[in-house]
């Protein structure tokens, strides 16, 4: 019985995530950290004009508590979150082609305290087309009552 490899991030994503002819080769590595870094630090430093400039018009974004296909509607909900958020300890990145991946504890000033979550993110033509978020917001929607 022999043994095969381990897949690649590559592999793991094309199995979760459906093929796309935007999809880049790892050529695009440094572009695709440049942009979602960017991005990153910019809303987390609270310049949202500028974390803007890493989106996609039509961003396709989901997460835990929601979802939005326009960038303006996310900026405008990364504003509000900034206002309970006191830092963020990044744990993990991966790049890869057009792909990305982040795992990091958000450290909040509200009862639902530090949050783990893991981010996705696929760049296409120099922006930030896709973002999906995964995280326990079970402490979020209690704070948001009706609004979750």
């Amino acid at each position: 019985y022999g043994y095969s490899r381990s897949p690649s991030f590559s592999e793991i994503i094309s199995l979760l995530i459906p093929f796309d002819k935007e999809r880049k080769t790892m050529g695009e590595k440094e572009n695709t950290q440049s942009i979602v870094d960017g991005y990153t630090n910019s809303w987390i430093s609270g310049d949202f004009k500028k974390a803007r400039s890493y989106l996609a018009d039509d961003i396709d974004f989901r997460g835990s508590l929601n979802q939005f296909s326009d960038a303006d509607s996310l900026i405008a909900a990364l504003e509000k979150f900034t206002k309970i958020l006191k830092s963020v300890d990044f744990t993990s990145r991966f790049y890869e082609g057009n792909e990305a991946m982040l795992m990091y504890d958000y450290h909040t000033d509200s009862p639902a305290g530090s949050i783990r979550t893991v981010e996705y993110f696929r760049v296409a033509r120099g922006k930030i087309k896709e973002i999906k978020v995964v995280y326990d917001a079970t402490e979020l929607r209690k704070m948001m009552g009706d609004q979750a």
